[in-house]
């Protein structure tokens, strides 16, 4: 039995040691970023060249998943196609991968991407509560302070007690307003090959 939880620590120990991780760099101040699993993640990435097709763009959303095999990992949420005809034509296609069953990782090779934009797991839940403040304050000064402001009984309104829940609604949904956009996605514009390295970009690297 000891030989046994020894070896599943040596596999744990050896998963560890064998462990990538995904770090930007950046090209002007060398300043390093190491990319948390779990991690929102907005990937934008080329799609290939077409006739009558001006641009197009592929942005990957989803959970930002360890590399593996010297390839980037993200756990698909959706995914957003924009095409610009020669004729002025605009398209979108959208695919949405959150209730699929059986989901699994897209792997992908770092040239792809062209830039990332990311946010921290802990950012990620602020960001969402910052929403649900917001929501709540604006219901507040408008559904609630009215309705709370009226004297059913005597058919008056009482202004003073509008105003002050008012205020607390609308100083609830400041409060909101500020956490979401502290916590907004940060952008990263990566380093693409035959780019000069004194523009300020980010080179992406998966590191063992």
């Amino acid at each position: 039995m000891k030989r046994f939880y020894l070896s599943l620590l040596l596999c744990a120990l050896g998963s560890l040691a064998i462990a990538q991780e995904l770090q930007l760099e950046n090209t002007a101040t060398g300043r390093t970023l190491t990319l948390k699993p779990g991690s929102t993640v907005d990937l934008h990435l080329d799609l290939p060249a077409a006739q009558m097709v001006r641009t197009n763009n592929r942005v990957l959303t989803g959970a930002l998943q360890a590399p593996e095999k010297g390839l980037l990992q993200i756990l698909p949420v959706q995914e957003t196609k924009q095409y610009i005809f020669e004729n002025g034509l605009e398209r979108e296609d959208n695919t949405y991968y959150e209730a699929l069953l059986g989901r699994q990782p897209f792997r992908l090779p770092l040239e792809e991407v062209n830039s990332i934009h990311y946010r921290t797991p802990s950012a990620e839940r602020l960001n969402k509560a910052g929403k649900i403040l917001m929501a709540a304050g604006a219901a507040g000064a408008l559904l609630v302070a009215p309705l709370a402001s009226i004297d059913y009984g005597a058919g008056s309104f009482n202004g003073d007690r509008y105003f002050r829940v008012a205020g607390y609604s609308l100083l609830t949904a400041g409060v909101g307003v500020g956490i979401k956009f502290g916590t907004r996605k940060r952008e990263f514009a990566i380093l693409q090959p035959g780019e000069s390295p004194d523009k300020n970009r980010w080179a992406l690297k998966i590191l063992n």
